[in-house]
């Protein structure tokens, strides 16, 4: 079933498309492209962003007068061939999808000027871009590509941005013979300062890079993985003097942290946000019986090193905005961890032994990866706030009725079922939030809104109306609970 049939925004915004050629749908929770957009044959603007589409109908190539297409932040594995039909194409943007390949097809859309592709999952540089001969802007910042093929030196961009990547070979010698290339943004990825060195020698003069936060320890063991800062080389200038030229600012230098380190041992905080860290240093290690408090958000760390279950003591952990894929099993240890942050990361899913952080009472695991609602949080008997918003999670378990908090944030994900039966046996649920999903309104049974204990619901940006919602039967015992909540504030 199409939205169109029962969303009259989006039947309006159909009605008008024929008229101004300009077809607007974002952010209408759409999980197909409705029927009636193949009817609009003289489109010149389509914006399907922010919607839950898995796929392109094969008739997006019949829009022959088609200038500009976005539809980022969906759910898209790959594009359609008939993409390349786009002759008129100048502007195509599909940023946070699930795409790893671009068809060969799109070679053929001669007038494509700009390509945003970030946070996608292309783990090699789609080579197709290179054949594309009008290409002006490329983006594909926030994916998993590792160097460069041979194939970059007849790309005919003038800008690319390929930072926050995984690239550890620049292939110098075919990057440099780009014939337009006046920008590259090579940010936070993993060069060292060889491979720096070598396109820095063989590069034109009107070419502007961007090298920062990158790792250079091939060079030199000096150079630390958690930092740009080094002690003097053998001749001539410092090493680290090169890379803070070369590299930038990827860090702390290594007094920096200690300073840090010492400051912890009597302050018993921990503060190392944004220092460009790849890893936990070991020497946290040193301040396990002490550490109350450890903030690691914004680095680059992707693994959790298992000595941090020897910190007993700690009751603060915040590691938001890492690349962690996965918590250790020793994070059960933790028995007086009461707050762990750690949204932004690449989880899906949490060890069983998270139980054992028995003084837990605020779990974020937002942005991160979740398809499926994370079972362990069930044990956790002190949990007050889980906070899942932005992920994919498409429905909740029956377990959901041993869940102990007392606040559920699930907004931005891809619910279509509440599970409502289940739902209304959670013993302390008073607010649940689940803005931005896929939820009809059916989903909000009588016997939640009249029997259950949840007395504040915000539920805007799923497929029915603000008025549909009060229609509800069991609306006027709902509102009862939550005006009197409100009264108590």
């Amino acid at each position: 079933m199409g939205i169109d049939s029962y969303n009259p925004t989006v039947r309006a915004r159909l009605s008008n498309a024929t008229k101004t050629r300009v077809l607007n749908l974002k952010e209408s929770a759409l999980h197909r492209i409705p029927d009636d957009v193949q009817k609009i044959v003289n489109l010149r603007h389509l914006d399907i962003s922010f919607n839950y589409l898995t796929a392109l109908p094969a008739y997006i190539g019949s829009f022959s007068q088609l200038k500009v297409l976005h539809f980022g932040r969906n759910s898209l594995e790959s594009l359609p061939e008939e993409l390349g039909n786009l002759e008129n194409l100048e502007t195509l943007s599909f940023s946070q999808n699930k795409i790893a390949e671009i068809p060969g097809s799109l070679a053929k859309c001669a007038s494509l000027k700009s390509i945003e592709a970030v946070e996608n999952q292309f783990v090699e540089f789609p080579t197709v871009f290179c054949e594309i001969p009008n290409l002006e802007t490329l983006v594909l910042t926030n994916n998993r590509i590792e160097k460069l093929p041979d194939e970059i030196a007849s790309i005919r961009a003038i800008s690319i941005q390929i930072n926050k990547n995984r690239i550890t070979s620049l292939n110098s010698s075919n990057l440099s013979k780009c014939p337009r290339l006046r920008l590259i943004n090579l940010d936070e990825n993993q060069l060292n300062l060889d491979e720096i060195q070598n396109f820095l020698g063989e590069k034109r003069d009107e070419l502007k890079i961007s090298f920062e936060n990158n790792v250079s320890q091939i060079h030199t063991n000096n150079l630390m993985e958690m930092g740009n800062e080094s002690s003097k080389g053998g001749s001539g200038k410092s090493i680290g003097e090169n890379a803070r030229k070369i590299v930038g600012k990827s860090g702390p230098s290594s007094s920096t942290v200690n300073k840090h380190l010492e400051m912890a041992s009597k302050s018993r905080i921990l503060q190392l946000k944004g220092s460009g860290l790849k890893r936990i240093p070991d020497e946290v290690e040193n301040l396990a019986e002490i550490l109350r408090n450890l903030e690691l958000s914004e680095n680059k760390i992707r693994e959790i090193p298992v000595f941090l279950g020897k910190f007993q003591n700690l009751k603060q952990l915040h590691l938001a905005n890492n690349c962690i894929e996965a918590i250790p099993d020793e994070v059960g240890y933790l028995k007086n961890l009461e707050v762990l942050n750690i949204p932004g990361n690449k989880l899906a899913e949490l060890p069983d032994t998270i139980a054992g952080c028995t003084s837990l009472k605020t779990l974020d695991l937002s942005s991160n990866s979740f398809r499926v609602f994370p079972k362990a949080v069930f044990a956790i008997m002190a949990l007050e706030f889980l906070n899942l918003n932005s992920n994919q999670i498409e429905n909740l378990p029956d377990e959901i009725s041993d869940l102990k908090v007392i606040e559920l944030s699930l907004n931005q994900n891809r619910l279509q079922s509440l599970n409502a039966a289940r739902l209304i046996l959670c013993p302390r649920l008073k607010t649940l939030r689940v803005e931005e999903n896929c939820l009809e309104k059916r989903e909000f049974t009588r016997e939640l809104l009249e029997n259950s204990e949840i007395s504040n619901i915000t539920y805007q940006g799923n497929v029915f109306q603000l008025k549909e919602f009060q229609d509800l039967q069991g609306y006027e015992a709902y509102q009862e609970r939550f005006t009197a909540t409100k009264r108590k504030m």
